[in-house]
């Protein structure tokens, strides 16, 4: 028996999106420890560098990223995610690379992500995508100042360079304490 490719179309988060988003999360975590979904706010000021995966109507994916305030020419990925039926099937790859092209876009050279110290599947996911570990903060251990993160977690810092034309500043130096 022969069955049809499942098709999955990728396109600009908006804020309606949110509440699907919530539900799609909620169903794939039944039974596990969950983390926080994502607010609102995201999917409606990250617009540009926010994507949504459909597939048949339902939400299989996600990845809201922002370009930096602080640091013109960076972008970063906020929050990614792939329904677990839909991982190992390029899905997370496209996310990515959508958020790269949008990124390209707006004239950034540099793309920044974050993965749990302990999940060696999204470390190699990361360096498989050309992502390395960033020489400023090669792992960022114990409790972060980031509320969003739970204390005690460690963190591995990735950076991706991005070809192309760029308004990218020299990242300030850190102050060390002495």
């Amino acid at each position: 028996m022969r069955t049809e490719p499942r098709q999955v179309l990728i396109r600009g988060a908006e804020a309606r999106d949110e509440a699907r988003v919530r539900a799609a999360l909620e169903r794939s975590m039944a039974g596990v420890a969950r983390c926080a979904p994502p607010p609102r706010l995201l999917f409606e000021h990250f617009g540009p560098t926010g994507f949504v995966a459909e597939s048949n109507g339902e939400v299989v994916g996600f990845l809201l990223g922002f370009v930096s305030q602080t640091y013109p020419g960076e972008a970063c990925i906020h929050a990614v995610w792939v329904r677990p039926d839909r991982r190992r099937a390029q899905l997370g790859t496209a996310l990515y690379e959508c958020f790269v092209a949008a990124a390209h876009e707006q004239y950034c050279s540099v793309v920044r992500a974050w993965a749990a110290g302990t999940d060696g599947g999204a470390i190699a996911f990361h360096q498989a995508l050309g992502f390395v570990v960033d020489d400023e903060d090669q792992h960022l251990g114990g409790p972060l100042s980031d509320a969003d993160r739970e204390a005690g977690e460690s963190y591995v810092n990735f950076v991706r360079l991005v070809s192309g034309p760029s308004m990218a500043h020299p990242r300030p130096e850190r102050e060390s304490a002495a």
